[in-house]
């Protein structure tokens, strides 16, 4: 029997009716639904939201798609918060209990929550298998969805705490960086949206959402569909997808604002790290993701 990988989800959902950004509500729901996965734990995060909003919200997707009474631990309301949160003390004791070759966590937002876990036990990044983080950017790169989008998309889970980036990029846990080079390839649309509501009862919970995420997508972008970003950290997590990148380096640029640069380059500044960078994912992905997410399991 293959071991399952123990995943720490780190989540800053609004999976919400209005049009509110549903793709931590999606990949919360694959990583439940992949059996090559056990998540051990799950900790909230502002950023899509306000902490109070983006609890909630990981509470009600995780009561809905995860084992029974499976607690989420609140986290950081604020960037820069390093103090033992319940989401800090949490991610610390499970790091802890993790045998190697230890944990992986899916960082879907920004990273106070780790970086605070690592400042308060660095012994913990010992235990750290992996982050598979939604971040950062090849050189030049902007995240644009359509022509008809006038403002490229920010690289949020980066720049709503540069600090944490920084203090998580200088130490040794390995990171894979999932961001919108591989993600930008995924695309749902109506048909995928449809199945949610064809399906049990958990996904009613995404549906609604969804159909309202998918509307702001169309009016907004012009555009048929939504890309589910976090879903490919899962991807990466469970080997699923066959996602690809490269081995590279990766870091903070000294402009104003800074950036998060990803490189396969040899030229890099001296301080850059090594990561690896997502960069393509599979044809089949999309229908893994909704078989997986629209097929219930045993917890």
């Amino acid at each position: 029997m293959i071991a399952r990988v123990p995943v720490w989800i780190d989540t800053d959902p609004t999976v919400l009716p209005g049009g509110h950004e549903v793709d931590d509500g999606f990949a919360i729901a694959l990583a439940f639904r992949s059996p090559e996965l056990r998540v051990v734990g799950v900790s909230s995060i502002f950023g899509n939201g306000d902490i109070d909003c983006c609890h909630a919200s990981a509470e009600a997707v995780v009561a809905a798609f995860g084992p029974i009474d499976m607690p989420v631990h609140r986290g950081a309301a604020t960037p820069g918060d390093l103090h033992a949160t319940p989401a800090a003390q949490a991610l610390v004791d499970a790091a802890r209990r993790t045998e190697q070759p230890g944990l992986t966590i899916l960082a879907l937002g920004p990273l106070t929550n780790i970086a605070a876990a690592l400042t308060l036990a660095p012994d913990i990044a010992e235990q750290i298998a992996s982050i598979i983080w939604v971040a950062g950017r090849l050189p030049g790169q902007q995240f644009r969805a359509s022509v008809q989008q006038t403002e490229a998309f920010a690289d949020l889970n980066f720049e709503q705490d540069v600090a944490a980036a920084r203090l998580v990029l200088a130490g040794t846990v390995p990171i894979a960086l999932t961001s919108w080079t591989v993600c930008s390839k995924v695309h749902l649309g109506h048909a995928e949206i449809a199945r949610l509501a064809a399906a049990d009862a958990a996904c009613g919970i995404l549906h609604g959402p969804a159909h309202d995420w998918l509307d702001l997508w169309r009016s907004q972008f012009g555009l048929d569909y939504f890309m589910p970003f976090d879903t490919l950290a899962v991807a990466r997590a469970s080997g699923i997808g066959s996602v690809s990148g490269f081995a590279g380096r990766a870091w903070i640029t000294p402009t104003e604002p800074p950036t998060l640069i990803a490189s396969p380059a040899d030229i890099v500044p001296a301080d850059a790290r090594p990561i690896w960078f997502g960069t393509d994912v599979g044809d089949s992905f999309t229908e893994t993701l909704m078989t997986r997410i629209t097929t219930p399991t045993s917890q």
